[in-house]
């Protein structure tokens, strides 16, 4: 794959299970907010080629989750006009230059695309709960950041991130209002990722503008 944007920054419940980190991690603008004719949403990135402490079946997971999310993006953004989902085969011919820096390569997908800014997604950890949704051995856990990247510059003005391993109610009392939300049941790893993912868009920028 020619792909080799490189992500610097990793961001690393229920009647057992609730987050001790659900909304704790809240979006953040970095900058002025352009004007943008569409955003280009890239496949999910998993930066597992320079971790090793990674196990063979965590890789697997990871690349599992990350064909996940972007089914979950998919879903969320077909319908609106200002994305532009871009799939592993489209974004490889897209980067014909697989050395090229993240500058080049944002300026190459904003130049196919005629897009101003492109939406990047890191998946650092999927974990599948083992279990039922009543009754666990482990719970389910994600891990994931995005960050919407200036064609022009490089620069990133917005980025959020997601991270949750799902705990139990009576350790983590003051999420109590989710764990209700949720039927008070441990969620499988699909259900958390959909539930982040969603709850991270809700966040955009350009989403508030358009209620606003």
């Amino acid at each position: 794959m020619k792909r080799l944007l490189i992500v610097l920054c990793l961001f690393s419940f229920t009647l057992n299970g609730c987050s001790a980190f659900y909304g704790d991690e809240k979006a953040k603008e970095l900058g002025p907010l352009p004007e943008l004719s569409c955003v280009a949403v890239l496949p999910v990135i998993v930066p597992v080629a320079s971790n090793e402490s990674l196990s063979p079946m965590q890789k697997k997971n990871l690349q599992k989750g990350a064909l996940y999310l972007d089914s979950v993006l998919v879903d969320e953004l077909k319908n609106t006009e200002q994305f532009q989902i871009l799939t592993e085969n489209q974004l490889d011919a897209i980067l014909a230059d697989p050395w090229g820096g993240r500058l080049e390569q944002v300026r190459a997908i904003g130049q196919a695309t005629r897009c101003g800014a492109v939406l990047e997604t890191d998946l650092t950890k999927y974990r599948q709960r083992i279990g039922s949704n009543m009754s666990i051995e482990t719970s389910a856990a994600v891990a994931f950041s995005m960050e919407l990247i200036d064609v022009k510059t490089g620069m990133v003005f917005w980025t959020t991130s997601f991270d949750e391993s799902q705990k139990a109610l009576f350790d983590d009392i003051f999420s109590f209002n989710t764990a209700e939300r949720r039927g008070f049941k441990w969620l499988n790893v699909e259900e958390l990722s959909r539930e982040g993912v969603k709850s991270r868009l809700e966040e955009f920028p350009y989403f508030q503008k358009e209620v606003e």
